[in-house]
């Protein structure tokens, strides 16, 4: 045999293992535990399945908090740069004309920026790097106010008027610092703020937030690109006509450049190739901006529109390959909760159909069981009636009904003693008496003589036996009843034939004595008390042989030694002579004759004996004158 081959019998061993395991798991053996663990699996399967459902809505949510987090970081910084904006531009506002409401607009976005700050950095509490750098644009800001604005404006305040003339406001605006590259410091540190952040929730997120950013990246691009058409049109408008609506227009359209540029930095910020793609565009504008030539600037604008293009067309492959492994990835996720459900669904069917077979067996078994007491109940011949605690039938047995005459639907919701009318004390000779319910209650676990009545008022005897039961928690009593009116007719016939036998005996002119198997006397007849000299009453119950004084026999008891005999009647029989001397219990000595039978039962074993005696004295004496 080779090695590849399985050892004999090993599949039989399976085989038997297997059928063994089934026959244990569909047999009537701890069927409760097998009951319950068919249902816990089914439970088991749901809860795992909620706790991978409710573990991927834990996930989303925290992603939800981080995404709101960041969100609301980047709204704040942004809001304090348009603070930072609004700040100076009141400031400029104010030195240029003199007017208070600019005054008032400075103070009130002062009180913007202190509270914008506040729940930025309460945002940002567990971010040390963050905080620093917010502590620093506050530091900026406020240098910027100590040493800039305000000393300006209050200068400005000082002087109490508005230039005369644009030549004198171009001088002022000319002899002011107006902070520029302090405040840009400011501008830089929450700018930086912006875009770590969105760096590091593009990396926490990058597996949901990709298609986001991938759509944000596609509409911007065009954006920027328009941005970059509207600069070069307003140009040549106003190179056209040198009016100054277009110069408004063209700043307008540098702005946005700037701004979708600053949000596609931001979205391509883990992308390098992307990012280079977008540095190469904002230089080029910016040299086209700076003043190249026509030829040169007609070239730019060539190129910057050529790498966007192919910045489009990188992103797109990007999204795409993205949107195809997410399809991957959301094929696969949902084949397997699918799976999973579909598994779910399997054990549940697998447990509760082998939960419906066990109990559908057990119910089976219980219906046969119920089927033979409900067949030993109609077929038995006592009658069998049910009775809650008031003493009203339940239910009744076709014997029941056919001793009292009626059917089940008559008697059942009748008071017990409707039927059964009359008791009897526990006294032989007691009268019957009126049955009550809760008194033949207290008989419960005793036997009762009562009187039956019939539908057609028929009295009759009934000997009831009492036990109690609970069923659904409500006490209930059965009563099984026989009818003893044969019963007492038979005693009736044998207490008469009892009767006319002892009359009998008394009547007999001879000595009559009958034992049981141990010699004991039973029954004295009065011809054997007058020769004996003891009355009945106290005779029955003694040894024959203290009642029956008789002269022993030598021979006869040499003949009962000699037969083994075992019991004591076996010795009367072999060890009583035919004449004997009696001597009764006054002392009376009499010659008798006797004679000795025994007494049989249904194996043919003696079970007694009849002793029948005479008294032969006188016959004796006349024989003996005659001789």
């Amino acid at each position: 045999m080779s090695q590849s081959e399985p050892p004999v019998g090993s599949s039989d061993k399976k085989r038997g293992f297997f059928r063994r395991s089934m026959a244990w798991l569909f047999s009537q053996r701890h069927f409760h535990f097998k009951l319950l663990s068919g249902t816990a699996a089914g439970v088991i399967v749901i809860v795992f399945l909620a706790g991978i459902f409710l573990y991927v809505t834990l996930r989303n949510h925290q992603q939800e908090i981080l995404r709101a987090r960041t969100i609301a970081i980047i709204r704040l910084s942004s809001r304090i740069e348009n603070d930072i904006v609004a700040l100076e531009t009141g400031h400029r506002g104010f030195l240029l004309t003199g007017k208070p409401l600019y005054i008032d607009a400075f103070q009130s976005r002062r009180e913007l920026i202190k509270r914008h700050t506040e729940d930025l950095n309460s945002l940002i509490l567990h971010n040390l790097k963050e905080r620093k750098g917010l502590m620093k644009v506050q530091g900026v800001v406020q240098s910027w106010l100590d040493t800039v604005a305000l000393p300006e404006i209050q200068s400005r305040q000082a002087k109490n008027g508005t230039p005369a003339t644009a030549e004198e406001a171009f001088a002022r605006t000319e002899s002011v610092a107006l902070g520029n590259s302090l405040l840009d410091q400011a501008r830089e540190i929450l700018q930086s703020l912006q875009d770590e952040e969105q760096i590091v929730l593009n990396q926490r997120m990058q597996g949901q937030e990709w298609a986001t950013q991938s759509t944000q990246i596609l509409d911007f691009i065009p954006k920027l690109e328009r941005s970059v058409l509207e600069m070069q049109k307003e140009k040549r408008g106003y190179l056209l006509t040198g009016e100054a609506n277009f110069v408004e227009a063209y700043k307008r359209a540098v702005t946005d450049f700037y701004t979708y540029n600053g949000y596609l930095s931001i979205l391509v910020a883990n992308a390098p190739g992307q990012a280079e793609l977008l540095a190469e565009v904002r230089s080029n504008v910016e040299r086209w901006i700076n003043g190249a030539s026509s030829d040169n600037g007609e070239a730019l604008i060539a190129d910057i529109r050529q790498t966007l293009t192919n910045l489009e067309k990188n992103e797109l492959g990007v999204y795409q390959t993205r949107t195809a492994a997410a399809s991957r990835e959301r094929v696969i996720e949902t084949s397997a909760l699918g799976g999973l459900a579909f598994l779910a669904v399997v054990l549940l069917v697998v447990s509760n159909s082998y939960s419906f077979v066990l109990v559908r067996w057990q119910l089976a078994k219980l219906e046969g069981i119920e089927a033979r007491i409900r067949s030993i109940i109609q077929n038995i011949l006592d009658g069998m009636i049910t009775v809650d605690e008031q003493g009203v039938i339940c239910s009744t047995n076709p014997a029941a009904e056919k001793m009292f005459g009626y059917s089940e639907k008559e008697m059942v919701g009748q008071k017990f003693t409707k039927l059964v009318p009359k008791s009897y004390g526990s006294e032989p000779d007691a009268k019957p008496v009126i049955c009550a319910w809760p008194e033949m209650a207290k008989r419960t676990g005793h036997t009762t003589l009562v009187l039956g009545r019939t539908g057609k008022l028929v009295s009759f005897p009934l000997e009831i036996s009492l036990s109690q039961m609970e069923v659904d928690r409500q006490k209930l009593y059965v009563a099984m009843m026989r009818d003893v009116k044969e019963r007492q007719r038979f005693e009736t016939e044998i207490a008469a034939e009892k009767e006319s036998l002892a009359v009998t005996l008394r009547s007999i002119g001879d000595g009559v004595i009958t034992t049981d198997v141990q010699g004991k006397i039973i029954i004295l007849n009065n011809e054997a008390e007058r020769l004996t000299g003891w009355p009945s009453r106290e005779a029955i119950g003694k040894p024959l042989r203290a009642v029956f004084n008789i002269a022993s026999d030598p021979a006869a008891q040499t003949r009962a030694q000699q037969s083994g005999y075992r019991t004591e009647a076996q010795s009367i029989l072999v060890g009583l002579p035919e004449n004997a001397t009696l001597t009764s219990r006054d002392g009376t000595a009499r010659v008798i004759e006797q004679t000795a039978s025994p007494i049989r039962d249904d194996k043919n074993e003696v079970a007694g004996v009849v002793l029948v005696f005479r008294d032969i004295t006188e016959r004796q004496r006349g024989e003996t004158e005659r001789r």
